[in-house]
Order: structure tokens, then C-alpha cells, then sequence
């Protein structure tokens, strides 16, 4: 089973522009994490997680992530998303662009279909 980590750091400028203290935007982001089986590994100046064996944990870490990044205010405090299969790290703020527009492009068809029923 391969071994999941997703790794986060945040401009704590931009959290209090956005609202929120690094404190607090780390309770919320554990919460969601963790009630869903992963654990949280670092919460200093890395926010990080880590699978717990689950067949549930690549799902809940992809779900919850990407639910985490659509949130502008999120993802223009982020100054790293390192996410790790077996320690082979991958950026993913380059490629969040990217991501956006799927997601959004998904959202209108699931959009669309709602209405065609």
C-alpha cells in the first residue's frame, strides 16, 4: 500500500487578509482531516497529514484537499502543497490553475444534467 502525505504552508499575511489566524485556519483544516481517518503528522510551520492504512485514506485525502483548494481564500494563503506517494513528491500550485478549471467545468455539467431531468 503505498504511503500518502499532503504538506501545507501559509503566508500568515494573507490569512489575516483573508479573516483568519494560522491557529485558527489549522483547527479548521485538522478537523476535516481527521474526522475522516487521517492523521495530522506536523502542525508547525508544515500542516501536514498522512494516511493511516486505510483502503479510504487516497479517496479522503484527495476529497478533502480539493474541496480545501477551490476555496480562493485558501489557496491564495497557500505558499506550498506538497502532496507524497512514497515519498515521491508532487507541487500541486502549479498545476492548481488547472485543477480549478476541471472542477468548474465538472460543476456545470453536473449543473446542466440536474436540469435536463
Amino acid at each position: 500500500m503505498a504511503k500518502l502525505r499532503m504538506e501545507f504552508t501559509f503566508d500568515e499575511e494573507a490569512l489575516r487578509r483573508n479573516g483568519y489566524g494560522k491557529e485558527q485556519l489549522y483547527d479548521i483544516v485538522k478537523s476535516d482531516y481527521e474526522k475522516n481517518g487521517l492523521k495530522c503528522i506536523s502542525d508547525d510551520d508544515v500542516l501536514a497529514f498522512a494516511d493511516q492504512g486505510s483502503r479510504w485514506d487516497y479517496g479522503n485525502m484527495w476529497a478533502i484537499t480539493l474541496a480545501f483548494l477551490e476555496c480562493e481564500w485558501f489557496a491564495d494563503s497557500l505558499l506550498s502543497c506538497l502532496y507524497f506517494q512514497n515519498d515521491l513528491a508532487e507541487d500541486l500550485l502549479p498545476q492548481l490553475p488547472r485543477m480549478r478549471e476541471i472542477l468548474e467545468r465538472n460543476r456545470r455539467r453536473r449543473t446542466l444534467k440536474a436540469h435536463e431531468r
